[in-house]
């Protein structure tokens, strides 16, 4: 299949990952090459070049010059995602797989000559919730389909549209394990930014006497210097930075526990994943799809979210199996399961849409074989399906004057 795939902008769809989407997008991108596809990635130029990239904005919104302030990276996502739409209404693709989160992507998705499957990465909010009831409305071509990330995502999104569920995955086998953790420190990694609270983990594992490494890239400057940077003045606190998978693969294989702190509703958690193929146990505050992929064979889901209950859930996650974790991470988190769930959906939209559309053809030509309607018989037509009480007007009255 010919396939189109739209990115986010915000960072490059590259190595080093800045979170979750980019990693994701990265890897669907390059199993979809290794199966045979033919793929378009439509992301910012700083990107992977390997993964068939078509720049549709030169740098990533992070970095470009036009993107400093609000208004400039909302022209900047308009112009880009403008551009995307007209390559594909040129191009030659099968199928359209916006992993965008932009909401003139939807809005467009009803004049596509392909289907678009849409796949919801966050929670409900009101500009993409606005785009996905309009494009829903109109998708009497059966152009769109969705997808949500995990169970507990689609049942969000649920009262507005109904979404199959395919689970994110890793590349299992690019993560080495170990049978037991080289060091007693726990590992905490992502964007340092507010909603994933780092500071929480470094309160807990200090309260439950581990050390812990933090590592990502500071998405927030002033979160991270009013509430992270001053806990680690503690010896048992380090930062590690931002880093590649293959350095963040050697600090998750080494760690005791892998401790999470998200206080939103994360839609997945790509981390998850990685720790469990780490063979990393988990500890984890309980928010979003951690229920669904964390089980109690390989880590402990803390319902109170606080930190103390993240600290004895962190020495109790300690002494969990790593070879059950392992497992986990083969049968839940792989990736090849998800590509064969995107590539099943990507055959039903296609058809659906030719059939639909073969339908459209049969009743058009059917249409064409009837005789011209009279006035009359419009005026029979208009009065049947006028509003009960309401008189019909007869379009030959003339007006008195």
């Amino acid at each position: 299949m010919k396939i189109a795939i739209v990115g986010l902008l915000h960072h490059p769809i590259a190595e080093p990952f800045a979170g979750g989407m980019e990693s994701h997008t990265w890897w669907l991108a390059k199993k979809l090459i290794e199966k045979g596809h033919e793929v378009t990635l439509f992301a910012s130029g700083d990107s992977d070049p390997d993964l068939g990239l078509s720049p549709c904005i030169a740098r990533s919104l992070k970095v470009h010059l036009k993107a400093r302030t609000w208004e400039g990276r909302q022209a900047c996502n308009m112009n880009a995602y403008a551009s995307v739409i007209k390559k594909v209404c040129k191009g030659d693709f099968d199928i359209v797989h916006n992993n965008a989160l932009h909401p003139l992507l939807l809005l467009s998705a009803a004049d596509l000559p392909v289907p678009m499957l849409m796949v919801l990465h966050t929670p409900v909010y009101k500009e993409l919730a606005a785009a996905i009831q309009y494009a829903n409305a109109r998708n009497e071509s059966g152009n769109l389909g969705v997808v949500a990330v995990s169970n507990s995502l689609a049942k969000e999104w649920s009262p507005l549209i109904s979404a199959n569920v395919v689970y994110n995955g890793i590349d299992v086998d690019s993560w080495p394990w170990t049978a037991k953790a080289k060091s007693d420190c726990v590992l905490w990694y992502g964007r340092l930014v507010p909603e994933k609270a780092p500071h929480l983990a470094i309160q807990a594992a200090l309260q439950a006497g581990y050390s812990i490494n933090i590592a990502g890239p500071i998405g927030n400057q002033d979160y991270f210097e009013e509430n992270v940077l001053p806990l680690m003045s503690s010896d048992r606190v380090h930062y590690l930075g931002h880093l590649s998978q293959a350095a963040i693969q050697r600090a998750l294989s080494q760690a005791s526990v892998f401790v999470n702190t998200p206080v939103w509703d994360e839609p997945y958690g790509i981390v998850y994943a990685e720790a469990l193929a780490s063979g990393t146990p988990i500890a984890t505050f309980n928010r979003g799809a951690a229920e669904e992929i964390v089980t109690e064979c390989c880590g402990v889901v803390v319902k109170e979210n606080t930190v103390e209950a993240l600290a004895k859930g962190i020495a109790i996650a300690a002494r969990k199996s790593r070879a059950d974790c392992r497992k986990r991470a083969v049968s839940f988190c792989n990736i090849d399961s998800m590509i064969a769930g995107y590539e099943r959906l990507y055959i039903k939209l296609i058809a659906k849409q030719k059939q639909l559309a073969r339908k459209r053809q049969q009743a058009e030509k059917v249409l064409a074989k009837r005789p011209k309607t009279t006035l009359q018989n419009a005026e029979i037509v208009a009065n049947q399906i006028v509003a009960p009480g309401v008189p019909s007007a007869d379009p030959r009255r003339k007006i008195a004057s």
